[in-house]
């Protein structure tokens, strides 16, 4: 049986040394029964906040901003913002999955549930660096996955069976959200929207056309970098990927085409920037975001943070500052060879040119 702990009310002042050593006793009594773990299962269990607002899908190709726009989000006090990439995705981070109503809870959690947290939760969050003996901030992340999957399971079991799609992501959000024991910002003001970030996710219409079926209320807002600057960040990234200057721009031009083909099909449910306007214009461009979400307006939305704490930028390059950092622009001038930069503007520059059409 759990040992029960009875909380007053009464002014925390006012609490006498009796009752402080009543309490230490039973707090070392849950540990002797091993009982500590249950009771705070059942706490956040009876506590659990609803997370059922509408997803604002982040998403384009890798390297084009959408980690900072995603961290601009993190401590706005009416958004719950997923704190690293969104990998939701079934059977790649990619795709957007596909459930069956007629399933059982197990199988939808196992489809939907992220493995990367826990490898958050044993090293911590930090952002990517291939630079060797850089001063990271690493950042605790304190999730329990067993206590994800009751809150999962409870949640679909109150719903008797799930009518749609969006009853089982409404479920799965909440138990993502409520098992981030150290989220900062779970309780504060009541939240309009959920943020998150996937790479490549916008690239194929099927995972856009599912997206929107599940969240019809959504968003989905993708980035567009300048193509020679967007190439010098993602080969420096990951040059096994993207070192072939011919595949990684076709990979550019296939992401860049899907966006605007997305804003063709969905209109006003899709937000079309450019990484630059971002940088440069950081308030201006927020603040068009916060109009579109139908969130206010703060000045938290100015800086990148994790979990309310400020971090540094998510670059292929060293970095020591915190806050937007504008060195990213124009940098292919000083790295590409001048065949490299005609080429990629061979390619690209019409496409780039015509996102003019597309930009909120």
């Amino acid at each position: 049986m759990t040992e029960t702990i009875k909380f007053d009310n009464s002014n925390p002042a006012e609490t006498t040394n009796q009752e402080i050593q009543n309490l230490l006793k039973t707090i070392e009594l849950l540990k002797r029964k091993n009982t500590e773990q249950k009771f705070l299962y059942q706490v956040r269990i009876k506590n659990t906040i609803k997370v059922e607002e509408p997803l604002v899908l982040i998403s384009q190709i890798q390297r084009s901003g959408g980690t900072l726009l995603s961290q601009l989000f993190d401590a706005h006090p009416e958004c719950h913002a997923h704190p690293s990439e969104l990998y939701i995705g079934h059977p790649d981070k990619t795709i957007w999955p596909a459930l069956n109503l007629n399933d059982d809870k197990n199988t939808w959690f196992d489809i939907l549930f992220e493995s990367s947290v826990v490898k958050l939760y044993q090293k911590g969050y930090k952002k990517y660096s291939k630079i060797v003996d850089t001063d990271n901030d690493i950042f605790p992340f304190i999730f329990l996955v067993n206590l994800q999957r009751e809150i999962f399971n409870k949640c679909i079991e109150e719903l008797g069976h799930p009518k749609s799609f969006r009853d089982i992501f409404n479920c799965y959000m909440t138990s993502y959200f409520n098992a981030w024991l150290d989220n900062q910002n779970l309780y504060n003001t009541p939240k309009k929207i959920i943020t998150g970030f996937v790479p490549r996710m916008n690239m194929d219409e099927e995972n856009i056309r599912r997206f929107f079926e599940v969240y019809p209320d959504g968003r989905l807002i993708s980035m567009i970098r300048d193509p020679k600057d967007w190439y010098t960040s993602a080969r420096a990234h990951r040059e096994e990927l993207y070192g072939d200057i011919e595949k990684a721009i076709q990979l550019w031009k296939i992401s860049t085409n899907s966006t605007i083909n997305n804003k063709k099909q969905y209109g006003n449910l899709v937000y079309v920037l450019r990484y630059e306007d971002l940088v440069q214009n950081t308030k201006t461009v927020m603040q068009s975001l916060a109009e579109y979400l139908n969130i206010e307006f703060n000045n938290i939305l100015l800086t990148p943070t994790f979990n309310s704490f400020l971090i540094k930028a998510d670059s292929s390059y060293d970095v020591h500052n915190y806050g937007i950092i504008k060195d990213p622009l124009g940098r292919y001038k000083t790295i590409l060879n001048n065949h490299e930069i005609e080429f990629i503007d061979s390619q690209t520059l019409d496409l780039y040119e015509a996102i003019n059409d597309y930009t909120n």
